[in-house]
């Protein structure tokens, strides 16, 4: 995918591809937000032919111009078109005053149009510019994805792309150091995350970092982003985080692990926070990139899927984190948790879909990555109605389906599959994850220009789940 940076101290995004359109906002000097299209300006003046059926306005619309300017270019008066007529389209032009320190190439590569594109719509015989002179400038644009799923277009000079990459995380979670060495192997999961730090009232913060793990992860092609965890105590987390000096020697401590694994990046994974330390938490995220920056460590913090709940969602200042931190993991889950009274979905696409067009309100797309489920819920409904739980990964959720020779069923509200049985005397429920939900889960990604995927947890699911996230 591509990502543009404002490279000028102020730019403004336009509502269609041209100068005189609507200015939609103002952007400043380091923004970036995806790119979905580029537009570029023709090395030479676009000629259109017209054809039967053709009327000035019908041209102007499929050009983006005003019946007024391509009548005026043409020297046009009435309103009769001829078959076979050739039409000169308006192209919309900069002006660029010659320096004495320009070049050709230096203008070309600003404006970020060839050098040929300026020789032709200035006519000129050399190379060799002359000092005072005026260059026109053939406008390109690239369309850009604003926060609120808004669209606009920035002229190309006023921005830098750069091509990215996606990636699929996966979270360590309950395996063992053998298994854990043998997921490193799993095509399609760049970044691993194991759970290495955690919040401590003792000595401020727990290590278990393994240099082992971290070596062979490196040589398996895999990033190491190891996660520090707040234990979902709000208590513990306000300690820290309402306190200067602590959250300063925390940074230095888990740096300077960080160094020594030779990771590359962080997962903070703060849970259950006061809402009182709302802004400590964002404070405390800037501290630790502008600390880790020089070493080109990245800075992803796990944000829930917003919900009406005070501390495990309201605490969250998602568009501040999202300024501060390089990525911000929505964890697409828990829809349904598992003390829920009612039984459901642990996410259901229309909920994920909902709760990533939320969190788009307020972080750039290209700087979200979707938190998936390799898990889900075996619901159990006794006589009563009343409900109780079972986790099940998808490995778990297959076999499973398998003994009991279940078939499964599609269910449209959820857009997912979902099996169902009865033992002794109690109903029970699963809504699966398996290819389909997955499938749809990454066209959200796809569709909504995020940056990638983050699975909880690694070793929940088979290899063909893995091959669609890739």
């Amino acid at each position: 995918m591509t990502v543009g940076t404002v490279s000028a101290d102020k730019a403004s995004i336009y509502e269609k591809s041209k100068l005189n359109s609507n200015i939609v906002k103002n952007l400043v000097k380091g923004e970036e937000y995806p790119i979905l299209e580029k537009k570029d300006a023709s090395p030479s003046a676009q000629v259109h032919t017209v054809k039967d059926g053709d009327t000035y306005s019908l041209i102007a619309k499929q050009y983006g111009i005003t019946v007024s300017e391509l009548q005026g270019v043409n020297h046009l008066l009435g309103t009769r078109l001829y078959i076979g007529q050739r039409l000169m389209i308006p192209q919309e032009m900069q002006s660029h005053r010659i320096d004495i320190n320009d070049s050709l190439w230096k203008i070309a590569r600003h404006y970020h149009v060839s050098s040929d594109t300026l020789i032709k719509h200035n006519g000129l015989k050399a190379i060799i510019l002359e000092t005072g002179n005026e260059l026109k400038i053939p406008s390109g644009f690239y369309k850009v994805q604003l926060l609120g799923r808004k669209t606009g277009w920035i002229p190309k000079s006023n921005v830098d792309i750069k091509e990215v990459n996606r990636f699929n995380l996966g979270w360590k979670y309950n395996g063992t150091s053998a298994s854990y060495k043998k997921q490193l192997k799993i095509d399609g999961l760049n970044v691993v995350s194991p759970r290495w730090y955690t919040i401590s009232n003792t000595e401020l913060v727990s290590i278990n970092a393994n240099e082992g793990y971290a070596k062979a992860a490196a040589e398996a092609g895999k990033q190491v982003w190891p996660l520090f965890g707040n234990k979902f105590d709000p208590e513990l987390t306000d300690f820290m985080l309402s306190d200067p000096d602590k959250r300063h020697k925390v940074i230095e401590v888990i740096k300077n692990s960080l160094l020594r694994t030779k990771s590359q990046g962080i997962n903070v994974d703060f849970e259950n926070i006061d809402p009182k330390n709302k802004q400590d938490y964002v404070l405390f995220i800037h501290e630790f990139k502008t600390a880790l920056e020089p070493y080109n460590i990245v800075v992803s913090v796990d944000v829930s899927r917003e919900n009406a709940d005070p501390f495990w969602s309201g605490s969250l200042d998602r568009a501040g984190l999202g300024k501060a931190a390089d990525y911000i993991v929505m964890m697409g889950y828990d829809e349904h948790w598992a003390s829920s009274p009612k039984a459901g979905s642990v996410a259901s696409i229309a909920w994920t879909r909902e709760g990533i067009k939320l969190l788009m309100k307020e972080v750039p797309s290209h700087k979200i990555v979707l938190g998936v489920p390799f898990y889900t819920r075996e619901w159990i409904t006794n006589a009563n109605g009343q409900v109780r739980s079972i986790d099940r990964t998808i490995l778990e959720t297959d076999k499973l389906i398998q003994e009991k020779g279940l078939v499964k069923k599609w269910d449209w509200k959820t857009s997912q599959n979902y099996v169902e049985f009865m033992e002794n005397g109690e109903k029970h429920k699963i809504w699966v994850e398996d290819r389909d939900s997955m499938k749809l889960r990454y066209d959200l990604v796809e569709k909504y220009h995020l940056r990638g995927t983050a699975a909880w947890y690694v070793g929940g699911a088979s290899e063909d789940i893995w091959n669609i996230l890739k």
